[in-house]
């Protein structure tokens, strides 16, 4: 039997997904160690909860462009700019100076600061920009809130929306960008799976923020360059904006404990938040195989 060799560009991509998918799991878990001995819930985040993804996405642009990507030789080069922005302004919410830790206002003001640095061509009047920024702020926050009652459920929200986002991505074309979601798809569902083993591992709501404002720069760049092509905007809205079902929940019968039953309206929000952004991946994907067709 002949062993198939693999291939460079094999190897390239592989590394391009799996190296800052790894570097983010570390960053995330390693501070938690001594934590996960605990049989009661420990402090949600450290700082390096809001760092893990943005450092994800600086590490993707740097293999996939190089040193160019951090001097914005591009527009969507923006994209790690704005999750750097991002980490650095949401960064306060894991020391409890004033506010408490991981404060929803806080991280919300963090989100609209980062999402003000992301300038993309036909979404760049100040009039949809101040929407995008604002909504997107306002989803930060309370997704923040959300994540401090139910982590899991909202971290599998999170990650459901990003490999939604990846197939949406790939599916127009954007090899990148698709790259990119896809070593964040792996970094959340890492981060998923640890969640649900140990019971006392809170990823916290500066997670869940980055999450957010990750999404919401993706969301912003597939319909910037892709949203009059086959795929409408509409789709990537609806993808990046999925986690919204879930936070109708009311937090303040939610509490952080594993013995308690999820309430049924957590139980319906994460269903259908996870059900609209695989409906849409799955759009995306039947649009542009029907558009090879033809």
């Amino acid at each position: 039997m002949v062993r198939r060799e693999t291939s460079p560009m094999e190897l390239s991509l592989a590394q391009t997904i799996l190296l800052p998918a790894i570097v983010a799991v570390m960053l995330l878990l390693l501070p938690r160690g001594p934590w996960c001995l605990q049989r009661t819930p420990a402090q949600i985040a450290p700082w390096s909860a809001g760092w893990a993804l943005p450092i994800a996405v600086a590490l993707s642009f740097f293999l996939i462009e190089g040193a160019s990507a951090f001097a914005l030789e591009q527009r969507w080069h923006g994209l790690w700019l704005t999750a750097a922005v991002f980490a650095v302004a949401a960064t306060p919410a894991a020391f409890p100076l004033q506010m408490p830790r991981n404060s929803p206002m806080l991280l919300a003001a963090a989100a609209a600061v980062a999402l003000l640095m992301l300038l993309l061509p036909s979404l760049d009047s100040w009039g949809t920009r101040l929407l995008l920024v604002v909504g997107g702020a306002l989803f930060a926050g309370r997704f923040a809130a959300v994540a401090n009652r139910i982590p899991r459920a909202s971290t599998l929200v999170i990650a459901t929306s990003m490999a939604s986002m990846t197939a949406a991505l790939l599916a127009a074309g954007s090899l990148k960008a698709g790259l990119i979601a896809a070593s964040l798809s792996l970094t959340l569902v890492a981060a998923l799976f640890a969640a649900l083993r140990v019971s006392t591992l809170l990823l916290g709501g500066a997670f869940a923020a980055s999450g957010v404002v990750v999404l919401a720069s993706l969301a912003w760049y597939g319909a910037a360059y892709h949203g009059r092509g086959e795929i409408h905007r509409a789709a990537w809205a609806a993808i990046a904006c999925s986690g919204v079902l879930l936070c109708g929940a009311p937090l303040n019968n939610l509490r952080m404990s594993d013995r308690q039953r999820p309430s049924k309206s957590v139980i319906v929000g994460t269903i259908a938040s996870c059900a609209v952004s695989m409906a849409s991946a799955i759009y995306a994907l039947a649009v542009r195989a029907l558009a090879s067709a033809n």
